[in-house]
């Protein structure tokens, strides 16, 4: 358990470096590549790409990922049982999950997280069906141009990130690429990366101009910088306005994903109303800015 602690604190402090010096280190056999983090403005020009990739696919005669899978059930390939059948999977997963961030018991959690597997297990291999059906999709050919793309913008041998890697080693990078890309984009290790890195404390006393600790600005920040701001204001206002129990205090993940019964939400409103109601009289009818802040 102690290991497993340490290798947190670990994780979230290089992905906080990472996040803040916009940069990650690939190592491929034996040798140092660079990721450079893809620019919020960068980002959005990509993914406007890919919808304009999609349109002239379409307009070229390339049938959609609905359309597909629409024959696939008229010929039998596919199912409408199938199609609902990942919804629910994926509703249920999403429900255990938040579930799981607030069950402190070890014994319980490892029950439960074994059952949360094997749903996901479940859902990956339908989803692979379904992914086999829709592979010359409009979508699924311009999200490959869309990998390509962003491979071409964020993969460098040199940290100048003015050299392109050897072309040999495109595939293998592109796996570490996404991999590292999907680690920083996971709430769950951003939130770790703010509240356990350090971020966060300093994030308290800046959060009226929090992009200036970044030393960045709109058209520089990057997506995952943004995702740090984003998910350190969340967390500090569900610190703020939630009576997190002391059990789960000081873990982020479940103090982020803990959600207050109505009753007790209920009872705190009613609570502060009658604080406001009490300060109104005292002071003859008049409140100040600082009454609102204060609980």
């Amino acid at each position: 358990m102690k290991e497993k602690k340490k290798k947190r604190y670990e994780n979230a402090s290089i992905d906080l470096l990472d996040i803040i010096r916009g940069f990650s280190v690939l190592e491929y056999s034996g040798q140092q590549y660079y990721f450079k983090h893809l620019k919020l403005m960068d980002a959005i020009e990509v993914d406007n790409e890919q919808i304009e990739d999609i349109k002239k696919s379409i307009k070229s005669g390339i049938s959609t990922s609905d359309e597909l899978i629409e024959q696939a059930i008229q010929s039998g390939a596919w199912s409408k049982e199938k199609e609902e059948s990942i919804k629910s999977q994926k509703w249920m997963i999403k429900k255990s999950t938040a579930a799981l961030a607030k069950i402190t018991d070890p014994t319980q959690r490892k029950i439960f997280n074994n059952s949360l597997l094997s749903q996901e297990k479940d859902l990956k291999e339908i989803q692979a069906e379904r992914g086999k059906l829709i592979a010359y999709s409009a979508e699924h050919l311009a999200e490959l141009k869309k990998v390509k793309r962003t491979y071409d913008r964020c993969v460098f041998s040199s940290k100048d990130f003015d050299s392109a890697p050897d072309p040999k080693n495109r595939d293998a990078l592109t796996v570490m690429l996404f991999s590292r890309y999907n680690d920083l984009m996971s709430h769950e290790r951003v939130l770790e990366a703010s509240y356990k890195g350090g971020f966060f404390d300093l994030y308290v006393t800046q959060r009226n101009n929090p992009i200036g600790l970044i030393d960045t600005t709109f058209q520089e920040i990057t997506v995952f910088q943004k995702t740090l701001l984003v998910l350190s204001s969340s967390l500090l206002n569900k610190i703020r306005n939630t009576s997190i129990p002391d059990e789960i205090y000081g873990d982020p993940v479940k103090m982020f994903n803990y959600e207050e019964k109505p009753d007790e939400a209920d009872r705190k409103v009613s609570h502060g109303t009658e604080d406001l109601k009490a300060k109104i009289k005292a002071r003859g009818g008049e409140l100040k800015a600082e009454d609102f802040l204060s609980g």
